[in-house]
């Protein structure tokens, strides 16, 4: 039980900071197979199995959300009163992550570069699509008064988050990031700020859940095109960081 805790808080303290994947670590800390199976399983599990994952995932939950909680506040100063620098430092933190994500894998194979493209592709529709939706009224909203429609981009940014967050080797912080609601989310848990944070962690729960099960098969069948499609994710996301450098 301790060490899940203590376990829970390592993976609370990666999914704040950005370019530091919470599954990456999930693995070297040698709980990843039993989080996705408990994650991706329970509503289907039996009543005995289900009591045996809850157990398991409290243990994890209790000690991320500790995690979480006691590191928001530390990194939203660090960029409130640092910001480029701060910024630089999360670069350096994503870099290694890439050579890591492709060890062993032939990234030239044919059919593994289209899985990249694929996920440069997919990013760039996302981020474009995100800022089209949400528009700079809802992006403000953030700064003053918050409206369903920000509710729903907060939903939505849970959910893809949630599902980052499964993903050895991406860090859903960083598409916080990429997503513009990062340091907002941070602001929401410094100061309790309940409304918005209801809306996140919707999001974030049912994302869970969904995308657990899923990205578990992917990585089982398919996972050399996963890690590839993964890495022409975190490409454009690395792109979007550095032009923040330039405002």
């Amino acid at each position: 039980m301790i060490r899940n805790f203590l376990i829970g808080i390592v993976i609370g303290i990666a999914n704040v900071l950005p370019g530091v994947s919470g599954g990456t670590l999930a693995v070297v800390l040698g709980i990843y197979d039993n989080l996705t199976e408990a994650v991706g399983n329970f509503l289907t599990a039996s009543m005995e199995k289900k009591i045996e994952y809850a157990k398991f995932l409290s243990q994890i939950g209790a000690g991320a959300a500790l995690g979480i909680v006691a590191f928001a506040g530390v990194i939203s100063k660090m960029y409130e009163l640092y910001p480029k620098g701060t910024t630089i430092v999360f670069l350096f933190l994503i870099l290694p992550s890439i050579p890591v994500i492709l060890k062993g894998e032939k990234f030239f194979k044919k059919d593994n570069l289209i899985a990249f493209f694929g996920g440069v592709a997919f990013t760039g529709a996302f981020m474009f699509l995100t800022k089209a939706i949400a528009g700079e009224e809802i992006a403000r909203t953030a700064e003053s008064l918050f409206t369903i429609g920000y509710g729903m981009k907060l939903f939505l940014c849970g959910l893809v988050a949630a599902g980052a967050m499964v993903i050895p080797g991406i860090s859903g912080s960083l598409l916080l990031i990429l997503l513009g609601e990062y340091y907002n989310i941070l602001g929401y848990i410094k100061s309790f700020a309940i409304l918005p944070l209801i809306f996140f962690a919707a999001g974030t729960g049912i994302g869970l859940v969904l995308v657990s099960k899923g990205i578990n098969i992917l990585l089982n069948r398919y996972r050399s095109y996963t890690l590839n499609f993964i890495v022409g994710i975190i490409i454009v996301s690395l792109f979007e960081i550095i032009q923040t450098l330039f405002i």
